[in-house]
């Protein structure tokens, strides 16, 4: 048996070439004790067209289960087809080391993503097959950024295969796949007389809240320019609490520093928010005006400021994304009351320490329009 190596791209692989022109293919690799190992994979005859490829497949499987601690098969000349749900289990190690969020992907993947690709041969999967989940997910009356999130992780899966050659000579089908479009301009916020019904029933029901919910209202921040939790968008990266040596009362401002969200800028108090700092200052506990109590960052809302809010606006947790009432929308709220008031655009960027104009051409149109009085004024 004269046995020739392929080389090149396909390094262990044979090839033994038969008088009657069929072709005997044949791999070899080291076992889990470092023994070298040579055996047939295959044959290419009249009726079977068994290529290179497919005995270079066959290593790849090999070599794969032996590094993951599996006894490697040769069933009938087939490679054994590598399932989402494989390269699934090897991701979710990685994430749990190194993913704050992993738990909200292993939800994902076993509600949406498992039960629709979860057995299916990786390699078989097409962009076709992504489009028509999405579409279902959005028939299934999810928003567009739950739908954008599961298709964000089948990617990252198959990335994080392919980075580290679980599977090759690949693909990943998710490049050719437009995400769905993330509307996140909220417009939703709060009149006057709603935000001074939910300042009541919070002041009755839990002062912290109240506090921390009268400074996001009054100042335009970010919640987390105010606790230093982290972003919604960056859940990694932690923000920047506000201290107390940013709060002067002799001049009635507040600083807040600079941020990669956010330019630095002076906030004027008003009387609202200068009784809530006063209590705060009387009751401190370190040098964070906002923190819980045990001296620590304060990561999400309490509970109570969306309870008030379903007091004052009924069904209000029921509302589509961009018109129900958050947390940030207290940041919205401020911009829009300044707004209203005539503030014009440049002043409420740097209000809210917008980086860019565009981000605050949301509030144009509430600025109430001289144009139009003019325009309606003009008389021959």
């Amino acid at each position: 048996m004269a046995l020739k190596p392929v080389g090149g791209k396909y390094e262990g692989v044979w090839i033994n070439e038969l008088k009657n022109g069929d072709i005997s293919y044949y791999i070899n690799y080291r076992d889990e004790n470092g023994k070298p190992v040579k055996v047939q994979v295959g044959k290419k005859t009249a009726t079977s067209d068994f290529t290179t490829r497919d005995a270079y497949a066959k290593l790849i499987d090999i070599k794969y289960k032996l590094q993951h601690d599996q006894a490697p098969t040769i069933k009938n000349g087939r490679v054994a087809k590598v399932k989402l749900d494989t390269l699934w289990e090897e991701f979710l190690i990685y994430a749990k080391g190194n993913k704050k969020s992993w738990v909200e992907d292993l939800q994902n993947y076993n509600k949406h993503i498992r039960p629709v690709f979860g057995n299916k041969s990786v390699k078989q999967l097409k962009p076709l097959d992504f489009e028509n989940f999405k579409q279902k997910l959005f028939e299934q009356g999810l928003e567009a950024q739950t739908v954008k999130h599961q298709l964000v992780l089948v990617r990252t899966i198959v990335n994080y295969a392919i980075k580290h050659e679980l599977i090759k000579n690949f693909t990943n089908p998710l490049c050719k796949v437009k995400m769905p479009e993330i509307d996140n301009n909220r417009q939703g916020y709060l009149t006057k007389e709603q935000a001074k019904k939910i300042l009541e029933i919070l002041k009755l029901t839990h002062i912290p809240t109240y506090h921390l919910t009268v400074l996001l209202l009054f100042t335009g921040a970010r919640f987390s320019e105010i606790t230093g939790a982290a972003s919604q968008k960056n859940k990694q990266k932690k923000g920047i609490p506000l201290k107390w040596s940013d709060v002067n009362f002799n001049n009635g401002t507040i600083f807040f520093k600079k941020t990669k969200r956010g330019n630095e800028r002076h906030i004027a108090i008003n009387e609202i928010l200068l009784e809530t700092l006063q209590d705060l200052y009387k009751n401190k506990i370190n040098d964070n005006v906002i923190s819980n109590s045990a001296g620590g960052i304060v990561l999400r809302m309490p509970k109570y400021f969306m309870e008030a809010v379903e007091i004052v606006i009924p069904g209000n947790k029921e509302r589509e994304t961009r018109h129900k009432i958050t947390t940030h929308s207290l940041r919205h709220t401020h911009a829009s009351w300044l707004a209203e008031a005539g503030l014009d655009l440049f002043q409420i960027k740097d209000q809210l320490g917008h980086r860019r104009i565009e981000m605050t051409m949301r509030y144009a149109h509430l600025i109430p329009n001289k144009r139009h009085k003019v325009t309606k004024s003009l008389k021959l």
